[in-house]
C-alpha cells in the first residue's frame, strides 16, 4: 500500500473581524460540595421534533443573550488556562482560573485551602481527555458553563501527495464527528456535573444564545468531499436546535438552509432575533470553488439578515458590494459596518435597515464594543492606537496606549461595568530578524474613562501562571 502523507490547509474565510471573549459573572461561595454527577448519553428519548417552526410561549423567554463572543462580566474572569500540565498518573489536564478584579489577583477555582491543584479531585482540574482543546466556556444564570467539543472543521481542507487513484477521486464520504457535551458548575467550582450529550453524528458551532428557558445552538452533519487531491470538509442539515434547561431536552426549531444559497454565522442578536451575515455570490458555490477561485469575491456582496427564532422569519437588513476587507459588529439595536478605504462607519437599525453614516474616521477597521463606545484601529494597523467612537453622539477619541514592550496593540479581555482587564506588557526575547518569544504576560485592569483617554494607570494582576490565558 502507498504512503499517504498529508498536510492541513486552512482555507480563508471572507469575514468580519472580532475579537473572542466569554461571558462571565462573579465567584460567590457556595455550601455545595465538590461532588461529580453525570447524566446518561442523549437518547432518542430525550430529544423531541417541532413541526412547527419556533417555541411556545415564546413571549416568557425572554430577550436573547449572546454568550459566546461576549467580554461583559460582573465581578471577575473565569477562564480554562492554554497551558497544559500533567498528572502523577500521566493524564494531562488544564486549571480552570478566575481572576477577581476586585482583589487584582488570579486563583484556582477550589475552596479547599489545603489542596495542591494536582489531582483529579479538585475543583480546578480537567482533564483533557474530557474537556477538549475547543471547549467553550461561558456563564450563564449564576452557572458556569462548558461546552466540550473538537474544533469545528467545518471548511478546512486536507491536501495529500502521493496518494492512490482511489483517494484522489471525486467523492463524498461522512466525516468522522465527535462527541460534544455540555457542563454545569457552580460559580465557586463545585458541583460539576454533564448535563446533555449532543447526537454523536452531530457537529455543534461555535455559538452558543440563552433566554430565560434554555441555550440554542447549531448543529450540524460534516462530510469530507475529495477532488483533485484535496478533501473538504464540508456541512449539511443545519439546525437551530433549543435546550431546555430543567428537562434537559433536546428540540429542533428549524433549518439554518434557507434555500438562498448564502452560508449564514450568527453574529449577535436583538430581543428575540438572531443577526446574521454571509456572503451572496449570486450562485451556489462549493468550499472547493471558494478555495480555487478567488476571484468569486470579486463580485459577491456581504449580507446582513434578522432571523426571529419564535417564527423562523428571515429579514435582510443590509446588502453591501464589498470586495476588500471589512469589519462589522452588533449591538442590541444597531449594527455597525465599515470597509477598507472608505475611511467611513455605517450604522444600520436591525429592526427597520434603515442606514446611516455613523462616523467618518480614516481608522474605521471595527474591533469591537466596550462599553459604550465602538473600538476602532487601522486596517492595515500600521498605526497601533485605539479610536474610540460614542455610540450615543458619535464622538471620536483616541487612545496610544499599546503593549509597552512589543508595541502591539493592547489586547481586551474582558470587561466589568467600570473596568477593563488587559494585557499590556510582556517580557520578550528578540532574535536578530526583529522576531520575538513572549516569555511572560502582564495582565492589569484599567478604568474605562482611563482607557478611553489613553491615560496609562494599570492595577497589575498577580498571576499564579506566567502564561496567562
Amino acid at each position: 500500500m502507498k504512503k499517504i502523507i498529508m498536510f492541513l490547509v486552512i482555507i480563508g474565510a471572507f469575514c468580519g473581524i472580532y475579537v473572542c471573549g466569554n461571558n462571565l459573572l462573579n465567584l460567590p461561595n457556595s455550601s455545595n460540595t465538590n461532588t461529580l454527577k453525570f447524566v446518561q448519553n442523549v437518547s432518542e428519548s430525550n430529544i423531541e421534533s417541532s413541526n412547527e417552526n419556533g417555541n411556545e410561549n415564546s413571549s416568557e423567554n425572554g430577550t436573547l443573550s449572546l454568550l459566546t463572543n461576549n467580554k461583559k462580566v460582573k465581578d471577575g474572569y473565569y477562564y480554562l488556562a492554554q497551558e497544559t500540565k500533567e498528572l502523577p498518573n500521566g493524564k494531562t489536564f488544564s486549571h480552570l482560573m478566575y481572576i477577581d478584579f476586585k482583589t487584582g489577583k488570579e486563583i484556582y477555582l477550589c475552596n479547599n485551602s489545603a489542596c495542591n491543584h494536582y489531582t483529579e479531585n479538585c475543583s480546578s482540574v480537567f482533564l483533557n481527555e474530557e474537556f477538549k482543546r475547543a471547549s467553550l466556556l461561558f456563564v450563564f444564570n449564576d452557572k458556569i458553563y462548558i461546552l466540550s467539543k473538537d474544533q469545528d472543521r467545518d471548511g478546512v481542507s486536507v491536501a495529500t501527495m502521493g496518494i492512490s487513484n482511489e483517494l484522489s477521486s471525486k467523492k463524498t464520504s461522512s466525516a468522522e464527528s465527535s462527541i460534544t457535551s455540555l457542563y454545569s458548575i457552580n460559580l465557586d467550582g463545585t458541583g460539576r456535573e454533564k448535563i446533555y450529550t449532543f447526537d454523536s453524528l452531530q457537529t455543534v458551532e461555535d455559538f452558543v444564545v440563552g433566554d430565560n428557558k434554555g441555550l440554542y445552538f447549531i448543529t450540524k452533519k460534516l462530510t469530507t468531499q475529495s477532488d483533485n487531491g484535496y478533501s473538504y470538509q464540508t456541512s449539511s442539515e443545519r439546525n437551530l436546535v433549543f435546550l431546555d434547561l430543567n428537562t434537559r431536552k433536546e428540540k429542533t426549531l428549524f433549518k439554518m438552509d434557507f434555500d438562498d444559497e448564502i452560508s449564514w454565522k450568527v453574529i449577535g442578536t436583538s430581543n428575540r432575533k438572531l443577526v446574521l451575515y454571509g456572503v451572496d455570490f449570486g450562485q451556489k458555490v462549493s468550499t472547493i470553488d471558494k478555495k480555487e477561485n478567488s476571484d468569486l469575491y470579486k463580485s459577491s456582496y456581504d449580507v446582513f439578515a434578522t432571523l426571529d427564532i419564535d417564527t423562523g422569519k428571515i429579514n435582510e437588513i443590509y446588502r453591501i458590494f464589498a470586495p476588500l476587507s471589512r469589519s462589522y459588529v452588533a449591538d442590541e439595536n444597531n449594527l455597525y459596518f465599515s470597509k477598507d478605504g472608505d475611511k467611513k462607519i455605517i450604522k444600520i437599525d436591525l429592526n427597520t435597515g434603515e442606514n446611516i453614516v455613523f462616523a467618518n474616521i480614516n481608522q474605521n477597521c471595527i474591533w469591537e464594543i466596550i462599553g459604550d463606545k465602538l473600538l476602532c484601529r487601522e486596517f492595515a494597523l500600521k498605526d497601533k492606537s485605539s479610536y474610540f467612537i460614542d455610540l450615543n453622539t458619535g464622538d471620536i477619541s483616541s487612545s496610544n496606549l499599546k503593549n509597552k514592550t512589543t508595541g502591539s496593540v493592547l489586547q481586551i479581555i474582558a470587561e466589568s461595568e467600570n473596568e477593563v482587564l488587559v494585557l499590556y506588557n510582556c517580557d520578550a526575547t528578540y532574535r536578530s530578524d526583529g522576531s520575538f518569544t513572549v516569555n511572560k504576560n502582564y495582565y492589569g485592569l484599567i478604568k474605562k474613562e482611563d482607557l478611553y483617554s489613553g491615560k496609562e494607570n494599570y492595577r497589575t494582576v498577580e498571576m499564579i501562571k506566567d502564561g496567562g490565558f
